[in-house]
């Protein structure tokens, strides 16, 4: 994924944060009432998790520190329970940082097709494609409108929405429609992560750590939920011991936190090393996340809960 200049001395800021991370000794990961291990390693250059509802973890790749490749590559796809850990693709796609399973086909016509996109072989210009479940790859869309697509996800009415770093705007497609602005982001911000609450909001997180509500309709509903000093990933708990709230990973200190409805930070876990850089909660309702620099996959779980029915009252 590349950036545009504007955007220079934040990933500058960013990738060496996260490389003196990975420098420094480790540091045990502490997480009260959570416990912490390897899911999956070795991935390569792991970006952006997508689930499919099996299970199957779909993973973007990126072939130099974050932002600053736009070169082609496969996609990972890790099976149920952390393995095999394989390419995926027939061929490779420009700049596959993202990744969002589309379950019904609404998108990409045949159900079951994974979607990614990037940059493709001008920077000026993005590209969205669908890998078959036969692995087959058909680019979908090119643009010059939007050039940089971030994290993509389906909201509630199975419209596709996803970030676009180039145009500073949340674009959707409708029934497999080509995109169309959905939100321009306030005050020229740059959007990178995005997380859906139930209720249809979309909550888009800034290369500067602000976190921007907007309603199912596009409309700005808060220009800052939560604020925090630096670039976060974002994704809703789903209980199992996470709650409802939603959940935030700070990359350049490797910290986990949770945001409340009210929009109150509580410090939840630290430690993350290896450029902790996306987070997403499985089919499980466990959360997972990725380490770029370090090839692997993490998953963090409640301690003593039942996740079929210890949680059934949780709010």
């Amino acid at each position: 994924m590349r950036t545009e200049k504007a955007s220079a001395g934040h990933w500058s800021g960013l990738v060496c944060a996260a490389l003196l991370l990975a420098a420094m000794p480790a540091v045990a990961q502490t997480v009260p009432g959570f416990t912490v291990t390897t899911y999956a390693q070795p991935v390569v250059g792991p970006v952006f998790l997508a689930f499919a509802p099996d299970g199957t973890l779909y993973v973007g790749r990126d072939t130099s520190p974050p932002g600053g490749s736009i070169a082609p590559a496969f996609l990972t796809r890790i099976g149920p329970g952390g393995g095999p850990i394989e390419d995926y693709g027939s061929v490779t796609t420009p700049d596959p940082d993202p990744a969002v399973v589309d379950v019904l086909g609404t998108v990409s016509g045949v159900a079951g097709s994974v979607l990614t996109g990037g940059n493709s072989t001008s920077p000026t210009r993005g590209s969205i494609s669908a890998i078959r479940p036969d692995q087959a790859v058909v680019e979908l869309w090119t643009s010059t409108q939007w050039t940089n697509p971030s994290e993509m996800k389906f909201d509630q009415q199975g419209r596709l929405l996803f970030t676009d770093v180039g145009s500073r705007t949340v674009w959707m497609s409708v029934a497999g429609e080509a995109p169309t602005i959905f939100a321009v982001m306030p005050d020229n911000r740059t959007p990178f992560h995005l997380a859906i609450a139930l209720d249809g909001r979309v909550f888009v997180s800034d290369g500067n750590g602000r976190i921007t509500v907007f309603a199912a309709d596009g409309s700005l509903l808060t220009l800052a939920y939560a604020q925090f000093p630096s670039r976060v990933a974002l994704d809703f708990g789903r209980g199992c011991g996470f709650g409802r709230d939603l959940w935030v990973l700070r990359q350049a200190t490797g910290t986990l936190h949770r945001v409340t409805a009210a929009g109150q930070i509580i410090n939840v876990g630290s430690g993350f090393t290896q450029f902790p850089y996306d987070i997403a909660f499985g089919p499980d309702r466990k959360l997972y996340m990725s380490h770029y620099s370090g090839g692997r996959i993490s998953r963090i779980e409640a301690d003593g809960v039942d996740c079929i029915f210890g949680d059934r009252f949780e709010s």
